[in-house]
């Protein structure tokens, strides 16, 4: 019979006989070993004692060496941390004198390019002085010229010592004189005979040179005059004045007619008539 076909019961019966025969063995082994250990010789257990004593030793340094790991990782100057940025070094005195010594060449460019700027703008500055001074003396000119043309072109019969007034009053001292002897040479006579009134207007005017004290212009003008022979209008005549600086203003020295563009002649009654000589107290030449 098989192990297979045992019933229950018996092969419950085996394992316990097992159990208990395996417990005897134990029990046996336990008894043998106190005599074994009395059995030993005396060397045997100082050789066991010092095995134990240098484990013992080597335990001990390791927690030691342990120790001392766990005690530098715990101070702050041991312990390994994000570095520290270097102080910057202070300049001693070798420093500070090479520092001098380059800041004295740079000294002297900046110096030189202050001094090139200023006297850049001072050129400038100037230039643009000069420009603006010569622009005001073509005003003044132009302005003195066209004044002068009105003054002499214009006139009333009733008022002609103001208008001889107004011409002296730009005209230089030889000038003056000149005009003034043409004036009560016989225009002021004919002017007043015909009851002449006068009005002029400027066209334009020409500025020629101006330079050393002295300056040229040519002043176009459209005048009328109105009196008892009729009505006479002179456009577009020329008149050539040269003139000299007088203090802050200018002066005339000499005046020319040159011509005009177009004269008219219409007497009382309206029909044209030949142009007759022009009545104005202007000195020709």
């Amino acid at each position: 019979m098989s192990k297979t076909d045992t019933d229950p019961e018996t092969a419950a019966g085996e394992a316990a006989e097992e159990k208990a025969e395996a417990e005897e063995v134990e029990d046996e082994k336990a008894e043998q070993e106190p005599e074994t250990a009395e059995k030993a010789e005396p060397g045997d257990k100082a050789e066991s004692g010092v095995k134990a004593e240098s484990a013992k030793k080597a335990e001990s340094a390791k927690k030691a060496e342990s120790a001392e790991k766990a005690e530098s990782a715990e101070k702050p100057g041991k312990a390994e941390g994000p570095e520290r940025e270097p102080r910057p070094l202070r300049a001693g005195a070798a420093g500070k004198a090479a520092l001098r010594d380059r800041g004295g060449p740079l000294r002297i460019v900046v110096a030189l390019v202050l001094v090139a700027a200023l006297v850049t703008a001072g050129v400038q500055g100037w230039s643009a002085y000069q420009a603006g001074k010569k622009e005001d003396e073509r005003r003044e000119v132009r302005a003195t010229a066209a004044e002068f043309g009105r003054a002499l072109l214009s006139y009333d019969h009733t008022k002609l010592q103001a208008a001889r007034d107004r011409v002296l009053a730009m005209a230089s001292d030889d000038f003056a004189k000149t005009y003034d002897e043409a004036f009560t040479g016989g225009l002021e006579g004919v002017i007043t005979r015909l009851k002449a009134n006068a009005t002029a207007t400027v066209r334009s005017v020409y500025l020629g040179d101006i330079t050393g004290g002295t300056a040229k212009a040519v002043v176009v003008m459209d005048s009328e005059v109105r009196s008892s022979a009729g009505t006479r209008r002179v456009l577009g005549s020329y008149l050539d004045i040269r003139m000299a600086r007088h203090g802050d203003g200018w002066r005339v020295t000499d005046v020319t007619s040159v011509g005009s563009a177009n004269e008219s002649m219409t007497d009382p009654e309206g029909k044209q008539t030949p142009a007759s000589p022009e009545v104005s107290p202007s000195p020709s030449k």
